[in-house]
């Protein structure tokens, strides 16, 4: 019997409290007592206080070596290509003259421009390997034409001489 009363006390005694609270809660967000609190700590400083711990104490490190080697970092990228911010940032950096100036700069530098006639010879040097490999093939092809098209054996003219071919060739009437 004992238990049964301190079981309905604490449970009436947990309703009141839950019940007290909800009543606070609710009339501090009726009253603006939350934007009221919040006001006073910006203006004595509150968030610069908790912001200079954060850095200090290491706490932001240990975030961002959280966030980076996890798998949250993935899912924000991901979802961050998948909006439309990488053609706005795009777009922002094609407007910008600073960065037409630094584009023109590096490609005036002598590193590039050495990379680029190195890459240019090369480029001709395949497209002329490419062009002979062309050239033997057809060559080849013509040659297996010419073999197939040519009598196997010398033929006799009506001179009885023998000839190799038509006009060409110097064999056949004119």
């Amino acid at each position: 019997m004992e238990r049964d009363a301190r079981r309905a006390l604490t449970s009436n005694a947990e309703r009141a409290l839950i019940a007290g609270l909800d009543a606070v809660v609710t009339r501090m967000l009726e009253e603006d007592v939350i934007d009221h609190v919040l006001e006073r700590a910006e203006t004595v400083g509150v968030a610069q206080r908790i912001a200079d711990r954060i850095l200090d104490d290491g706490i932001a490190e240990q975030i961002a070596d959280r966030a980076f080697s996890g798998p949250e970092l993935e899912r924000i990228l991901a979802s961050a290509f998948r909006s439309a911010l990488p053609e706005e940032l795009i777009a922002q950096l094609l407007a910008s003259e600073a960065v037409w100036m630094l584009v023109d700069e590096i490609a005036r530098s002598p590193s590039v421009t050495e990379a680029i006639a190195h890459q240019g010879n090369g480029f001709f040097e395949q497209v002329a390997a490419g062009a002979r490999d062309r050239s033997r093939r057809a060559d080849a092809r013509v040659q297996r034409i010419a073999k197939r098209l040519r009598p196997l054996g010398p033929r006799s003219g009506e001179d009885g001489k023998p000839h190799l071919g038509g006009p060409a060739s110097g064999g056949g009437p004119a």
